[in-house]
C-alpha cells in the first residue's frame, strides 16, 4: 500500500470517527430536547386547561366538550379527567401513528412522553384531576426528519472534507510521486532527471540524491559510448581510405555465411595494388595516399549497384569487395570497370602501368563456406589474377549438389505451413560461472513426408524462394495458440529474421496475437532481433517495444558486432542481452571490451556468446568475463 493510501485511509478513518461522534452527539441533543418539550407541552396544556375547566362548575357535559376542542387541536396520545375519589369522568384518547417512521427507527430509537397532571377547581371546591399525555408518534416523526438532515448535511460535510484532504494530500506528496517514477525508471535501466525540485526539507534531500545518482550513471554510460565509439573508430575504420578493414570483415561475415542467411551467396573480389614501393618512390606518400583514396571512391561507385556491399581494407595494399546475391558474371563485370577506372586514376599520377596496376581475383562464394574458405578462395583467385594479362581471374567454390529443386523446396514448405508441421526444440544458453541454465533457446524443425528436417537444412531454401516469413508468422501464430507446455515456468528465446520484422504486416499480427494469448503463455518469452533492426533506433523498433513492454516480453539482440556509429539505441531501448560471436568479443582489445562493459552494465545488458565449440573457447570468453554462452560446450558443463 502507498504511503498516500495509508495516510489518505488513516486520515479519513479520524474524520469519519469525528463526525460520527458529532452527529451522534447532536441527535442524542435533538431527542432529549424533543422529550423535554413532550412534556412541557403536556404540561401546558394542562395548566390551561384546567383552569378552563374550572369555570365549567363541575358540568362534565361542559368539560368534556373542552377536553374534545383541545385534544382535536394538538397531538395528544391521552387526556382524562378524574374526581377526587379517583373516578374516571371522562376520557379521550388517540392510536398512534407511526406510518412514516420505519421499524428500524422505532427500535432503535426509545421517546418516552411524560404524563402531566393538573388540579380542576370551581372555587375553592376541588372537581378532580387533569391527566394530559403527548403523542411519541408526533415526536419520532421529527425526531426522524431532524436525523435525516443530519446525515445528508453530515454526510456532504464528509465528502467534502475528504475531497479537500485528498486534495491536500496529493499536493504534499506529489514530489513524493515523482520520487516513485524516478525510483521505478531507475529499476529499469532508466535515466530520468527531476527538476521540479520539492520545498520540503525531506523529500528535497532524496530527489538531489536521485537526481546525482542518475546523473552519475548517465555520465558512466555516456562515457562508454564515446569510448566504445572511438574504439570502433580504431578497430574497424582504416584510418586513410575510411573504408572498413579486415577486422570488420571477419567480425562481418558470419552474417552472410550462415544457415538462414537471406543471401544464399555471391562474389567477393579481392584486389591488390601492386608497384607500391616504386609510387612512394616517385611521387610520395601523401600522393600514394591520395591515390588509394581514389581507388576507394572508384570501389564505391562500382559497388553501390547491389545493396549494402562490404568494402574492406585487408592490408598495405589489398583490398576486399563483398557483394552478396551478385551472380559472378555481374561480378566480373564489376571487376573490369573497376580494373578500368584504377588504371585512369593510375595514368592521371603519371605512374608506369607495368609497375604500377590493379588485381582482381573474383570469387563466387555460398553460404555454406566458413570464413577461413571464402577468404582462402579469394587469395588465390588473386594470386591466379596476377599472372594474367587482364589482372582479372574469376574463380568459382564448389557447391554441394541440391538434393531438391527451388520448386520442390517450395512444395514441401507450403505443404509443412499448411498443415501446421513445425515444431519447437529447445537448445541452452548456460551461465557458466553459476552452472546454471540463463535461458532456453527455441529453433525449429520440420516434419514432411516422414521425413524431418532440422532449422539448417531448410531455413536457407526458405530464404531463397521467399518463403521464410511465412515460416514466421506458422510459427509465432503455433507458439501463442498452442504453447508447448514442457517449457512452463521456463525462460524462452526465439529469433525472429530481419525480414519477418520489417513487414509491416507483422506489428497488426503480433498485436492482435499478444492481444488475445500473450497473459495465457506459460513460459517468460524473449523475442531475439537482429542488431541491424535494433540499432536503427527507428519509429518501428519503438512500436515493437512498447508492444511487447505491455504484455511482459523482453527483447533481446542477436549478431552483435558494435559497428553502430552510436550505442545510445542501448539505453533507449534496453534489450535484456546482447548476443555475438565467439569470434567478436574474443577479437576486441580491452579497451572496446571495457566500454561495451561499462555500456552493458550501465542499463543491465548482458553479454552472451553463441556458438561456443570447445571448452578452449569458453575458458578464453571467462578470461574476458563472458561467462553466458550458447553451443556444443553447454553439453560439456555439469549443472548445479
Amino acid at each position: 500500500m502507498t504511503l498516500f493510501k495509508q495516510i489518505a485511509i488513516m486520515l479519513s478513518i479520524f474524520l469519519v470517527i469525528i463526525l460520527t461522534t458529532v452527529l451522534t452527539l447532536n441527535f442524542q441533543s435533538a431527542n432529549t430536547s424533543v422529550q423535554d418539550r413532550l412534556y412541557e407541552d403536556a404540561k401546558n396544556t394542562a395548566s390551561s386547561l384546567s383552569l378552563s375547566l374550572g369555570s365549567a362548575n363541575g358540568d362534565v357535559s361542559m368539560m368534556s366538550t373542552m377536553i374534545n376542542a383541545n385534544f382535536d387541536s394538538g397531538n395528544y396520545l391521552i387526556i382524562s379527567l378524574v374526581d377526587v375519589d379517583d373516578v374516571l369522568l371522562y376520557e379521550r384518547t388517540a392510536e398512534s401513528e407511526y406510518s412514516e417512521v420505519p421499524t428500524w427507527f422505532l427500535e432503535n430509537v426509545t421517546i418516552e412522553a411524560p404524563v402531566a397532571s393538573a388540579n380542576v377547581s370551581a372555587g375553592w371546591s376541588q372537581v378532580g384531576i387533569l391527566n394530559v399525555q403527548s403523542d411519541v408518534a408526533f415526536a419520532y416523526k421529527q425526531l426522524y426528519t431532524i436525523l435525516m438532515n443530519l446525515l445528508i448535511s453530515f454526510g456532504l460535510i464528509t465528502i467534502i472534507a475528504l475531497i479537500v484532504l485528498y486534495s491536500i494530500l496529493a499536493a504534499i506528496l506529489k514530489p513524493l510521486k515523482e520520487v516513485q517514477k524516478q525510483a521505478e525508471a531507475v529499476g529499469r535501466n532508466e535515466f530520468i532527471f527531476q527538476k521540479n525540485i520539492p520545498k520540503t526539507k525531506e523529500f528535497k534531500e532524496v530527489v538531489l540524491g536521485m537526481n546525482k545518482m542518475v546523473s552519475k550513471v548517465k555520465a558512466m554510460f555516456d562515457k562508454g559510448n564515446a569510448e566504445l565509439k572511438r574504439q570502433k573508430e580504431l578497430e574497424y575504420i582504416d584510418p586513410t581510405t575510411k573504408l572498413r578493414n579486415r577486422k570488420y570483415l571477419i567480425d562481418k561475415l558470419p552474417e552472410y555465411l550462415k544457415i538462414d542467411a537471406a543471401s544464399k551467396g555471391g562474389v567477393n573480389i579481392m584486389t591488390s595494388l601492386s608497384g607500391l614501393v616504386e609510387a612512394n618512390e616517385q611521387i610520395g606518400h601523401r600522393d600514394v595516399d591520395q591515390l588509394f583514396n581514389d581507388i576507394a571512391t572508384i570501389f564505391r561507385n562500382n559497388a553501390q549497384i547491389y545493396e549494402d556491399p562490404l568494402i574492406a581494407r585487408m592490408n598495405g595494399t589489398e583490398f576486399s569487395i563483398l557483394l552478396p546475391d551478385c551472380p559472378s558474371v555481374n561480378g566480373l563485370a564489376i571487376a573490369e570497370g573497376i580494373s578500368r577506372d584504377a588504371g585512369k586514376a593510375i595514368a592521371k599520377y603519371e605512374l608506369d602501368a607495368d609497375v604500377v596496376f590493379i588485381s582482381l581475383g573474383v570469387y563466387q562464394y555460398n553460404y555454406k563456406q566458413n570464413i577461413g574458405q571464402l577468404l582462402s578462395g579469394s587469395d588465390n583467385a588473386l594470386a591466379q589474377a596476377k599472372f594474367k594479362d587482364s589482372k582479372i581471374h574469376l574463380d568459382k567454390s564448389l557447391e554441394d549438389e541440391e538434393v531438391m529443386g527451388k520448386d520442390d523446396w517450395r512444395a514441401v514448405i507450403n505443404k509443412a505451413i499448411d498443415t501446421n508441421s513445425f515444431e519447437f526444440v529447445s537448445w541452452t544458453a548456460v551461465d557458466s560461472k553459476a552452472k546454471k541454465i540463463a535461458h532456453h533457446a527455441l529453433s525449429l524443425t520440420m516434419q514432411a513426408d516422414d521425413k524431418k528436417y532440422f532449422y539448417g537444412q531448410f531455413m536457407a531454401s526458405a530464404n531463397q524462394i521467399g518463403l521464410s516469413s511465412k515460416i514466421y508468422q506458422n510459427i509465432m501464430r503455433m507458439m501463442f495458440k498452442s504453447p508447448d507446455m514442457k517449457l512452463k515456468n521456463n525462460v524462452c528465446s526465439i529469433r525472429l529474421s530481419f525480414e519477418y520484422m520489417d513487414m509491416r504486416e507483422t506489428y497488426t499480427e503480433l498485436s492482435d496475437l499478444l492481444k488475445t494469448y500473450a497473459y495465457q503463455l506459460p513460459f517468460k518469452l524473449i523475442l531475439e532481433i537482429p542488431d541491424k533492426m535494433f540499432r536503427q533506433n527507428s519509429t518501428q523498433i519503438q512500436e515493437y517495444k512498447a508492444l511487447f513492454e505491455k504484455y511482459n516480453i523482453d527483447m533481446g539482440i542477436y549478431e552483435f558486432i558494435g559497428e553502430s556509429d552510436d550505442y545510445q539505441y542501448l539505453q533507449d531501448l534496453r534489450p535484456v542481452y546482447i548476443k555475438g560471436e565467439p569470434s567478436y568479443f574474443l577479437s576486441q582489445s580491452d579497451q572496446a571490451l571495457s566500454a561495451l562493459r561499462l555500456i552493458t552494465d550501465t542499463v543491465g545488458i548482458s553479454l552472451i556468446a553463441t556458438g561456443v565449440m570447445s571448452m578452449e573457447a569458453l575458458e578464453k570468453l571467462q578470461a574476458k568475463d563472458i561467462y553466458v554462452i550458447q553451443g556444443r560446450v553447454t553439453e560439456m558443463i555439469e549443472l548445479v
